[in-house]
C-alpha cells in the first residue's frame, strides 16, 4: 500500500502500512468509534450513537476531512466492552468486528 493513498495526519504515520490498525477515535462532534480496518481507501468502523451499533466504511478523505476523526488515547479492550453493552443493540456484523479489535 502506498503511503499518499491515505491522507492520514501526519502523526498517524504508524498506521499507513498496518491494514488492520485498531483504536479509538473521536470526531469533530464528540462521536466515538472504534476503527477495526483499514483499506487501500476506506476506513471501516463501528460508531458509538443512538440505535443499533452497525459496521461503517468512509473513505480516508471523509473520514480524516470531513468528519474529522482522530485517535485518542483510550484502551481498545474498554472501548469495546463498551459497545457490546450498549443500550441499543449491537449488530452481530459489528459484535465480529469490534471482538475482531480486540484480538492480537
Amino acid at each position: 500500500m502506498r503511503a499518499e493513498q491515505l491522507q492520514l495526519p501526519l502523526e498517524d504515520a504508524d498506521i499507513r502500512h498496518n491494514r488492520n490498525v485498531r483504536g479509538v477515535y473521536r470526531d469533530k462532534n464528540a462521536h466515538h468509534a472504534v476503527v477495526y480496518k483499514i483499506g487501500k481507501t476506506r476506513i471501516s468502523f463501528v460508531e458509538l450513537k443512538k440505535g443499533r451499533l452497525v459496521t461503517r466504511s468512509l473513505p480516508d478523505i471523509k473520514f480524516f476531512g470531513v468528519r474529522q476523526f482522530e485517535r485518542i488515547e483510550y484502551p481498545v479492550d474498554r472501548a469495546v466492552k463498551n459497545f457490546l453493552a450498549h443500550g441499543g443493540g449491537v449488530s452481530e456484523a459489528a459484535r465480529r468486528a469490534l471482538l475482531s479489535a480486540v484480538k492480537t
